[in-house]
């Protein structure tokens, strides 16, 4: 936003009192009395006011006679279907991060802060980066393709698992990032995951030898997805 040059940002908590508002109040009370509005722009499938009983027209209407500029931007759509946020996210939480990628024209992120694992990776089947992120929005378990960078610009081909460690009886969700091609130097302070093709659902193995080699088979179809689509260690 700051690099559309959007200088402020009002996040409008959803009060009791804003849910019951009606639409021609909220229009007059928020956008004209309280922030002075002189334009407003709005998807076409725009809804305000008590149980969605506002829509564009009205919002025209109501434009007209309070001396609103009203823009309707039309919706995005990709082969005939509408993009959406919702639906973005359902695609995201039900795995599929390669439509998820397509509507949104990049691949789906996360990102925050490294932090010590239980060190089970280190000594019984491979070592991972682990990763807190603050994101509300997080795929579905399974096991991912993904490209990890950090800070510094160093970006690795990697397999990333979403999940809660059934096979050691994990019970909090954890995200573990493998290196492809190993770590050179310090471990990242903070890295970005980009998630780009689901391989299979996460599952609970006998033991870990099991899983290692589990593991190393989802390495090596990541590694023919990355003989197709290069990432660049920088």
């Amino acid at each position: 936003m700051e690099q559309e040059g959007i200088g402020q940002v009002l996040i409008l908590p959803f009060t009791e009192d804003i849910a019951q508002m009606p639409p021609e109040v909220f229009v007059n009370e928020v956008l004209v009395n309280t922030l002075g509005a002189k334009a407003v722009l709005v998807g076409e499938n725009f809804r305000f006011g008590h149980k969605h009983a506002g829509d564009v027209r009205l919002l025209r209407e109501l434009g007209d006679r309070l001396g609103l500029i009203i823009e309707v931007v039309p919706a995005v759509t990709l082969r005939r279907s509408f993009v959406s946020s919702s639906e973005i996210r359902r695609l995201i939480e039900a795995g599929d991060l390669s439509r998820a990628g397509r509507l949104l024209e990049r691949p789906f992120a996360l990102e925050g802060a490294v932090v010590r694992g239980q060190g089970v990776g280190k000594t019984q089947t491979v070592p991972t980066l682990n990763l807190v992120t603050l994101s509300e929005v997080l795929p579905a378990p399974g096991v991912y393709v993904t490209r990890t960078e950090d800070r510094d610009g160093r970006s690795w081909p990697s397999v990333t698992n979403v999940g809660y460690r059934p096979t050691f009886g994990g019970k909090e969700l954890s995200i573990e990032t493998y290196l492809l091609e190993g770590l050179e130097g310090e471990t990242p302070g903070q890295i970005r995951v980009e998630f780009l093709r689901r391989l299979r659902d996460e599952k609970k193995f006998e033991s870990p030898e099991q899983l290692k080699s589990q593991i190393l088979r989802d390495v090596r179809r990541a590694q023919a997805y990355f003989r197709r689509v290069p990432c660049h260690n920088n």
